[in-house]
């Protein structure tokens, strides 16, 4: 087997290890998993690698000189979700899947070279295309066995009571009222009977352009859920310079109906889904030392939707 040097970045081992201790030995195995990965799937490294939220990607050529991605996931994902998510899209909306092995957690795809939707000068044309993926992800029929998210909400629900009762007692400040509201879009979430697949994670992050022009998601979740669930992490994706702009209510809402508009969703549930999540993602970054400039983002954020 050959050697292979993998320069992990600092940011990416500290957060790993904040979330769990346990992925050390992961991190420290990773060169020698790429370099077995490469072996047993005649790939050559092909550049440097770079770092998701729990996976590092190493871009490569196949023996017969395509390029491709050889992803390795950490302990904190599923590698079968995401296989399942991929198998199921076989590419309607997301980036294609060459090879796989679960026990490797180990995944050979498509190399998308970007840029991601992030780097778009237009915040409303980059919702626009984030609600066409969404809506091409949205007409694959659901499998029977899909995670729904009315199941989990349950589970959100009861955490999101601790949650604001801590915010009270911390004295986080809280626009009046919003704590209530969030509790009740999340205790309706948990009767939501959609068979719609969604992404789960629609942040521009993860959706690229192709060479050929088209744009493309990374990182699908299997998840039943109202396509307009997807409307916060769009928002939240342009949320810094919206902000900063003049008027961001009106700009706010302007990125949620473009999306939906697309996606052929209801920007008015779109909005109230986005609300709950923000007071609970608020609550999450506040309790859990996030950064303090994400904490006010998504403080205003409340503070312009609540009402």
């Amino acid at each position: 087997m050959n050697e292979l040097t993998l320069q992990i970045p600092g940011d990416f081992r500290r957060r790993l290890l904040h979330q769990d201790p346990s992925t050390g030995p992961w991190l420290d195995g990773a060169a020698e998993h790429a370099a077995r990965m490469l072996e047993r799937w005649d790939l050559t490294a092909d550049g440097d690698l770079w770092c998701g939220g729990t996976s590092i990607v190493l871009p490569v050529t196949t023996a017969d000189g395509a390029p491709a991605a050889l992803k390795l996931i950490s302990p904190l994902a599923d590698p079968a979700l995401e296989i399942s998510a991929l198998t199921t899209l076989a590419g309607h909306g997301v980036v294609d899947l060459l090879r796989e092995d679960r026990e490797e957690r180990a995944l050979l795809l498509e190399r998308v070279p970007g840029p991601s939707l992030m780097e778009h000068p237009d915040p409303l044309e980059a919702a626009r295309i984030a609600g066409e993926v969404a809506a091409r992800i949205a007409a694959v029929p659901a499998p029977p066995d899909a995670p729904r998210l009315a199941r989990t909400s349950r589970a959100w629900a009861e955490a999101f009571q601790g949650q604001h009762a801590r915010a009270v007692a911390d004295g986080l400040p809280i626009p009046p009222g919003a704590g209530e509201r969030a509790a009740e879009i999340i205790d309706d979430l948990a009767a939501d009977t959609s068979r719609t697949l969604t992404h789960g994670d629609l942040s521009f992050d993860n959706v690229l352009r192709r060479d050929d022009g088209s744009w493309i998601a990374i990182d699908p979740a299997l998840l039943c859920a109202p396509v307009e669930n997807e409307a916060h992490t769009v928002v939240r994706s342009v949320l810094a310079p919206v902000l900063e702009g003049c008027r961001p209510r009106e700009a706010i809402r302007g990125v949620v109906e473009a999306f939906c508009e697309a996606a052929g969703a209801d920007a008015d549930r779109a909005e109230e889904i986005s609300f709950a999540r923000a007071v609970a993602s608020y609550f999450w970054e506040a309790q859990h030392t996030g950064r303090t400039d994400d904490i006010e983002r998504l403080r205003r954020l409340v503070e312009l939707t609540v009402g």
